[in-house]
């Protein structure tokens, strides 16, 4: 924009011409945009959220277009079709998230550069354990913290009721959470089951992602089933939210529909499970020229395109951090570079996490 005018000492901003003409705010206010705003938003809605930051600084005026909620919500759908890599840094006890575009083409010569979000700062240091991200939020379970890397926002979860904690604040029961979002009535819900210590029974309530106090709500079921908390691996398509659980002696999917807060459930079996193993088994996976390099990845997640994504296990250096792309039908890998992961040096620093599918969102929390 600077190419383009510059503005005067006196409110007048000098045309590329060199006329002078009045100020984006004068003209807002007396004879309307030179662009109308829907066109303004549909324009800004295709730019990355980190140039929105920049933009807001230009004038009162795009800083209010910028947090209509109109503007929010068509941003939020084009950045569904434009996803990324977000990529999660510990260092000396404090997160640092990168994003990526996702490659459409991807080859052995192909590079990503990451861009680095604010840093993240939380009041109190637990670890960060495999995070999950949803329509641009990012769950860090262990921490009971959701924030917006977008927005550089963070907020932590309130304590479960009838959640035995420790004298440090923790949780006395690990518990599995999970985070959802209803499309329709557009608003983000935490999903919390907490067992009991003998494993018999579990708490399960509910948190609605809103402005004033969060408050959690019990929810009811009526059947008891136990959630596989080693990963509390959970995904939300259309607005309902799938995970693991133990129903008796049989393994299940729990089905959650966070807009009804209702439960259902899917039965698996060893068919099914049996036909996965195949499945993978056949991608001959173990065939590929690096073995070296396979037995030290682990799966991220799928493409749109349907290609299978891996990364570097935790603690890889990050000078030499990468992604690996898997095509199904060709039975090829394509390892693809990332660049731009730098922190101060001399930090103490790993990778945590890789996450698949990322889109920016600029709603604040």
């Amino acid at each position: 924009m600077k190419n383009m005018e510059q503005q005067s000492s006196k409110g007048l901003v000098l045309t590329p011409s060199g006329h002078e003409t009045q100020s984006a705010n004068s003209v807002r206010e007396y004879s309307g945009p030179p662009i109308p705003d829907d066109l303004l938003m549909e324009i800004f809605s295709r730019v990355p959220a980190k140039s929105i930051a920049r933009f807001r600084c230009v004038s009162k005026f795009l800083a209010s277009i910028f947090c209509r909620p109109d503007f929010t919500d068509l941003f939020l759908t084009m950045s569904l079709t434009r996803p990324r890599f977000l990529f999660a840094l510990e260092a000396d006890k404090t997160l640092f998230l990168y994003s990526a575009p996702q490659p459409h083409n991807p080859n052995d010569n192909s590079s990503l550069v990451a861009t680095p979000y604010q840093t993240l700062i939380f009041p109190e240091y637990i670890g960060f354990d495999n995070p999950r991200t949803l329509c641009g939020l990012v769950l860090l379970r262990q921490m009971r913290v959701i924030c917006n890397p977008a927005t550089g926002e963070f907020l932590t979860l309130p304590n479960v009721l009838k959640e035995n904690i420790l004298p440090n604040g923790n949780p006395a029961v690990i518990a599995a959470t999970y985070l959802g979002y209803d499309r329709i009535g557009k608003r983000f819900k935490v999903l919390r089951m907490t067992p009991s210590r003998d494993g018999r029974s579990n708490t399960r309530q509910v948190l609605t992602l809103e402005s004033g106090k969060l408050l959690w709500r019990m929810v009811e079921c009526k059947f008891h089933f136990v959630p596989t908390l080693a990963l509390a691996t959970h995904i939300c398509i259309n607005g309902v939210l799938y995970f693991k659980a133990k129903l008796g002696k049989s393994t299940v999917i729990v089905c959650f529909d966070v807009r009804s807060e209702k439960f259902g459930f899917i039965n698996t079996n060893e068919d099914m499970e049996q036909g996965l193993v195949c499945e993978l088994k056949s991608l001959d996976f173990f065939n590929y020229k690096d073995e070296k390099m396979v037995r030290h990845i682990k799966f991220v997640g799928v493409t749109g395109r349907g290609e299978i994504v891996y990364s570097p296990r935790p603690f890889h250096p990050v000078n030499r951090y990468f992604v690996v792309f898997y095509n199904v039908e060709s039975k090829t890998f394509r390892r693809v570079k990332v660049e731009g992961l730098e922190v101060e040096e001399g930090e103490k620093n790993h990778f945590k996490s890789t996450l698949i599918g990322y889109v920016e969102n600029l709603e604040f929390m």
